[in-house]
């Protein structure tokens, strides 16, 4: 049994550390649901799981994340399957739960940050009051993807179409054909919920995300089961809101042997087709984090024309076989605005941190990362941590203190207790174990009013930086099990 907030202690050099949260193996936990799509051009089958692991004896607390399965070489035919098997999910995540997020969001959102069309539309709040928010959000992402969709690549495009068609064909499967008046009931309507997908999708490119990204090898990693292998760390802060209680641990992989689309899992939400955490079979794994600067608080310049962030980093997890091939991706794409990328890959065992922005695309290494962050170097480890940059924490910030005290020893259990000590992920936490090819997840949990602990208690006591983590075998995602 786990109980959440224990403060108990351990020692490590200079520093005092909480006891890590434990570890469930993720297959041990797994239940498959029986529904089932099966690709009628290749017979592949999609499934969808529920993976429970109960805290305690009366499972009053437990961590729960549903995994998906999406087997095609068709990018349409995988959508179709996420959207039929994820029906229940979809509807609640894109209706009352981001609804609320939104109403929320709007009174913290600073929109002198946006084009002047943008800061129009949701001036509109300010005099129609909170409660427009939903449909000021709305209007909002409508108008980024109408001036991003020429840049999104067409699978991309055939993805989303698939998940509304999906998502229809499941809502007109289980409604009636009739109405109690015998009246005809009226069909789902594709159209409209490819539209609100595509909107969906252009989320984070007006809400961004404040995450800390690392990764370990050579000396930094010299003491471990895996002596000198890569270990990355992906930590996703996105703040209160739907987004922890509404994650998936989605693989992608083709149907036959001639397919194309090299097999990768995400930590992603219901219909979002972009990428902000993940690990391919073969290739590379991704972290991210906003990139903004200390001084004056603020993105650094971008526009809306080019393609999102979400959909950059998606597309070099499941095409770029290498670091290098990524960031020659990143170099010739057309960028909108600033993050931090962090990518590391099986073949070189090692991280790059891609400053990323409009007016260009730069790969720093352990040496010269520090040039941007202003924090101490360490020898094989590149690192962002989650304030804007250069950060203020400086060299004895939580980040540095704690990744120096675990230095030659820093694998997925002690990356535990290095975000815990940072306080970052309260969304998710990801890290991928390159030579052992296992990947630990950890995801937060939120109440009712988006927050992340009981009602009236500790609201941090549910980051996922303080919850339990899953282990994922990779060749088992990869081969379905």
């Amino acid at each position: 049994m786990f109980v959440v907030g224990i403060a108990i202690l351990c020692f490590v050099v200079n520093a005092e550390y909480l006891v890590p949260p434990p570890t469930f193996e993720a297959d041990k936990y797994t239940v498959w649901a029986k529904e089932r799509v099966i690709d009628k051009s290749s017979g592949a089958v999609s499934r969808k799981a529920q993976i429970h692991v109960p805290l305690d004896a009366d499972d009053t607390d437990s961590v729960n994340v549903i995994r998906l399965d999406l087997v095609s070489d068709s990018a349409f035919a995988r959508g179709y399957a996420h959207g039929f098997l994820l029906m229940k999910e979809i509807l609640e995540f894109t209706g009352p739960k981001l609804d609320k997020f939104y109403m929320d969001e709007v009174l913290n959102l600073d929109i002198s940050q946006f084009p002047d069309p943008l800061q129009k539309i949701f001036r509109v709040i300010q005099v129609a009051g909170a409660l427009a928010a939903p449909r000021v959000f709305k209007e909002a992402m409508s108008w980024v993807w109408e001036k991003e969709q020429k840049y999104v690549p067409q699978y991309m495009i055939d993805e989303m179409e698939g998940i509304a068609t999906g998502l229809c064909a499941k809502i007109d499967l289980i409604t009636p054909s009739t109405n109690e008046a015998g009246v005809p009931t009226i069909a789902c309507n594709v159209t409209e919920w490819s539209h609100t997908i595509k909107q969906l999708n252009m989320l984070p490119e007006l809400i961004r995300m404040a995450c800390t990204a690392y990764g370990a090898w050579g000396k930094a990693t010299a003491s471990t089961a895996n002596p000198g292998g890569l270990l990355q760390l992906r930590a996703l802060d996105f703040g209160s809101g739907p987004f922890a209680n509404y994650s998936i641990i989605m693989v992608h992989r083709g149907s036959s042997k001639r397919s194309s689309l090299q097999p990768f899992v995400s930590v992603a939400f219901p219909a979002f087709v972009g990428a902000v955490t993940g690990i391919s079979q073969s290739g590379i794994g991704i972290s991210e984090k906003v990139w903004m600067t200390y001084n004056k608080k603020e993105l650094l310049p971008g526009s809306y024309d080019g393609l999102a962030d979400v959909f950059v980093l998606r597309d070099i997890l499941q095409t770029s076989k290498n670091r290098a091939e990524a960031a020659k991706y990143l170099e010739a794409a057309a960028r909108t605005w600033a993050i931090w990328i962090g990518i590391g890959d099986y073949e070189t065992q090692q991280f790059d941190l891609v400053g990323y922005s409009q007016a260009s695309s730069v790969v720093y290494t352990d040496v010269t990362a520090p040039t941007m962050t202003e924090q101490p170097y360490l020898e094989n480890l590149a690192y962002v941590d989650k304030h804007p940059q250069p950060s203020h924490d400086g060299a004895t910030g939580t980040l540095p203190t704690s990744l120096a005290d675990f230095y030659g020893n820093i694998t997925s259990e002690t990356s535990k207790i290095i975000a815990q000590h940072h306080q970052t992920g309260d969304v998710h936490i990801a890290t991928y174990d390159y030579s052992a090819k296992v990947m630990y997840v950890s995801v937060g949990k939120t109440n009712h009013a988006g927050d992340f602990g009981p009602v009236g208690g500790d609201d941090s006591v549910w980051k996922a930086y303080n919850r339990p983590y899953l282990k994922f075998n990779l060749p088992d995602l990869w081969a379905g099990n």
